[in-house]
């Protein structure tokens, strides 16, 4: 109570005879896109920074549209200094957000806190709001300055299309600009041809694709295409289907030509008794072996936490990252690392990492054996594990594109329910949990362990995370691929944009800090990590990058990425002029006053630093400096090796 007393009292930048001296006319407008529309306006609204001793705001203009809740600095100096954020997204200006994204919203008071509930009316005056979105950024807002009842139709505009209560309300149904696709190394596997083509990169034997589910009619939860043993019959698997939950009988994923695979089922119907069709299943996937092997069964439910369980670790290291005042940060930070135990998040993340080192472990040599992953539903824990199995024993997939892949098949079309996960809808039985970001916490793990081995960086897990509650691709926006098919049968179909476009929402300069430039393509072994609490570390990056007081300046690890970045680029100009036999100019290509300009500007949470104090002028880099395809694919750390 104490720290909400603290943090109600502010000594606001204006007072109200400086406030009438501001013409309203000053204040920009926000930027629509196609199909957005305004909801409504509050104009004078003072805008908190997070945990700032100054209790520092900034007037402006408030606005909520069909797409996002944005504010507009009324001073034209913030509004002009906007690209000193470096990571500039084309859909979102610095302050503003996406619908979808918000978390939950509170009405402040002078001493209290009240949550509010998403579908319902706020009758009463609203004095101050607080947004706190899904990837832990904080807004804060008060409505002193604004009309009245300004508070109150900002407040009732959220609460009823943050969270709508029907799929087609979200605004991916409302925007209508064209979209050219211009992937071409993501696979989607919502078509036969990707399945066949995967099973022909690993060289799976006695597996067969089956078009039994090319309607839904089988299973609405898989997709329409799936690999089942080449001894089972369509309607063998159509009388084992009906034993199943959710209808998700047991379907390849991955293999070897070694005979072992990977293959995921949901459990078994509670009213079911007689496991006859699970047996006469997994007898069938003994014989896909090559050398008849039984296999190895993992149940998931029983070792790894539940949805429910996921959900209350991601509140606890919610309210962990986002302290509600200066002296509950400063009282958290001496014991930070024991409350960060008991969220048990880490717990959680070492559970995953270890359950898949135990599979993939089962798939190696000398007797590799099948693998089978079987949860409640199918489609949750089953989706983590299998991901992290094959980012351990595959580098296809540790690259940018072959992740983006991994993603599409395990998540995508194999149906995890992201709009009841992400609470995109307000679904009547939703049970949020954020086991995506588990997963991408995961990886982050694995990058930290093994800096070569994977051609993404945190700044790309990073902005997965943020652009999934963007509403407008589709690629985490449905609960499986039939309802994704269902959009398009509609009278006004769904654009279908996907998030890995990446040019749909950055620049190429942004997106070429998704590549790192450490990576290694030869780096071709199973990864073994160390999976124990003990070697996990916190992801500060996705969590903490909102709070100022922890900005590190002029430091952290963007200054060994920037670094690592310039000397990949003047080995490659080096090794260029060596190979073109221009023995007598092999100086430095002149880009040393540049890279020291450049790290007097960067700061630990680069590229996603918010704090004004910290960052002056615009940083502008080379993209040379960034870019991790246009450079020679020897990595630095090999290159030092070679040379000792």
């Amino acid at each position: 109570m104490n720290d909400l007393k603290d943090k109600r009292f502010r000594s606001y930048l204006l007072d109200e005879e400086s406030l009438e001296s501001i013409s309203l006319s000053k204040f920009n407008k926000t930027k629509l896109l196609d199909g957005e529309y305004l909801i409504t306006e509050a104009s004078r609204v003072m805008m908190f920074s997070s945990l700032s001793d100054r209790k520092k705001g900034t007037l402006g203009t408030l606005t909520v549209t069909t797409f996002k809740l944005s504010f507009i600095s009324g001073n034209d100096k913030d509004n002009e200094n906007m690209d000193e954020y470096y990571q500039n997204n084309l859909l979102l200006d610095p302050f503003e957000v996406c619908l979808s994204s918000i978390d939950v919203i509170y009405q402040l008071g002078e001493r209290t806190k009240k949550k509010l509930v998403c579908g319902q009316n706020v009758s009463g005056k609203i004095k101050e709001l607080l947004v706190i979105c899904k990837n832990m950024r904080v807004f804060e807002f008060s409505f002193k300055f604004a009309d009245k009842d300004c508070g109150k139709s900002v407040a009732n505009a959220l609460l009823h299309h943050s969270c709508p209560k029907r799929h087609p309300l979200l605004f991916a149904y409302e925007y209508k600009k064209p979209y050219n696709r211009t992937l071409k190394d993501v696979r989607m596997f919502r078509n036969t041809n990707d399945w066949e083509t995967e099973m022909k990169r690993t060289g799976c034997k006695n597996w067969r694709v089956s078009s039994i589910n090319l309607n839904f009619h089988m299973s609405p939860l898989l997709p329409r295409t799936i690999i089942v043993p080449a001894s089972v019959t369509d309607s063998a698997l159509s009388r084992a289907v009906e034993h199943f939950r959710n209808r998700c009988c047991p379907v390849w994923v991955w293999g070897t030509h070694k005979g072992s695979a990977l293959v995921r089922m949901s459990d078994l119907l509670s009213t079911i008794t007689d496991r006859t069709q699970e047996n006469i299943m997994l007898e069938h996937i003994r014989k896909s072996h090559n050398e008849k092997r039984q296999p190895y069964i993992m149940d998931l439910s029983k070792d790894c936490p539940s949805p429910k369980d996921i959900q209350i670790s991601y509140l606890r290291l919610r309210d962990l990252c986002i302290p509600d005042s200066i002296r509950l940060f400063k009282t958290q930070d001496y014991k930070f690392y024991g409350l960060l135990d008991s969220t048990k998040w880490l717990t959680y993340v070492s559970t995953c990492l270890s359950k898949a080192a135990e599979g993939a472990k089962e798939m190696c040599p000398p007797k590799p054996v099948t693998v089978v992953l079987q949860e409640g539903n199918g489609r949750d824990m089953n989706c983590i594990i299998s991901s992290l199995i094959q980012l351990y024993l595959d580098p296809h997939w540790r690259t940018l594109s072959g992740f983006q892949s991994l993603i599409e098949k395990e998540w995508v079309a194999l149906g995890h329910p992201f709009a009841s996960r992400h609470c995109l809808v307000a679904y009547p039985d939703s049970e949020p949990a954020p086991l995506l970001l588990l997963f991408l916490d995961c990886v982050w793990q694995l990058l930290q362990q093994f800096p070569t081995a994977f051609e993404i960086t945190e700044t790309y897990l990073t902005t997965i995370w943020d652009s999934a509650h963007i509403s407008v691709f589709d690629t985490f926006l449905f609960n499986s691929e039939h309802e994704r098919y269902l959009s398009q049968t509609s009278t006004t179909p769904m654009i279908l944009r996907s998030i890995w476009d990446w040019k749909e929402q950055f620049t190429e300069k942004d997106i070429a800090l998704f590549y790192n430039p450490l990576y290694d393509d030869r780096y071709t072994h199973r990864l073994i990590p160390n999976t124990a609490i003990a070697f996990l570390d916190i992801w500060l990056q996705c969590y903490s990058r909102w709070l100022p007081d922890l900005e590190i300046r002029n430091g952290g690890k963007p200054q060994i990425d920037l670094c690592s970045r310039f000397l990949r680029s003047e080995i490659h100009v080096l090794k260029q002029k060596l190979d073109n036999g221009d023995l007598n100019d092999i100086a430095m290509n002149g880009n040393t006053n540049e890279y020291l300009t450049m790290l007097k500007k960067v700061d630990c949470f680069f590229p996603f630093s918010r704090n004004h104090g910290q960052i002056t002028g615009t940083l502008a880099i080379n993209s040379s400096l960034l870019s991790g395809d246009t450079l020679d694919t020897q990595s630095i750390l090999n290159h030092a090796a070679a040379n000792d």
